[in-house]
């Protein structure tokens, strides 16, 4: 079985790679979105991305369907629902009208019925934020609610 090298990209998901036997180096990021890049790196420079071949839901499905494997856990890795309960990373979109406000003025749990759970911008984190806390464009925020909740949540702060 090859060494699966996986690292954590902060705010934006996580980084799987792994050499094939051929020698190849191949490495798939997932966002926090949802969304997949493959990567194909340099044969002579393995620390140089050669390609990055971005997927949406219906290509990962397909490209998972042609090799074989099983479409639920990638499902799985996105978006954790446990009995109605549904955690997701949600972006704010830097040209959203909610980037720059306050988690209050934004009245996001009367709006949506989802609660942020933290805050995640750059280097720093506020778990458990106030409603003074300002949401500021590029963050992201760890939504919990019901799936509709968090998915009118997603839109509040998208573009």
């Amino acid at each position: 079985m090859a060494e699966i090298d996986e690292t954590e990209l902060p705010g934006v998901g996580l980084r799987r790679e792994f050499t094939t036997r051929g020698g190849a180096r191949l490495g798939v990021i997932t966002t926090r979105t949802g969304r997949r890049d493959l990567l194909l790196y340099d044969e002579d420079d393995p620390d140089t991305c050669r390609s990055v071949v971005p997927l949406d839901e219906h290509d990962s499905d397909v490209l998972v369907d042609l090799l074989g494997g099983d479409k639920v856990s990638g499902a799985a890795s996105t978006l954790l629902q446990l009995e109605g309960l549904a955690i997701d990373w949600v972006r704010v979109a830097p040209d959203s009208a909610a980037a720059g406000a306050t988690i209050g003025d934004l009245r996001i749990r009367t709006r949506t019925g989802a609660s942020i759970a933290a805050v995640l911008h750059g280097d720093e984190s506020v778990p458990g934020p106030g409603p003074e806390v300002v949401l500021p464009g590029g963050a992201t925020v760890v939504a919990v609610g019901a799936l509709d909740s968090v998915a009118r949540l997603a839109e509040l702060l998208g573009p």
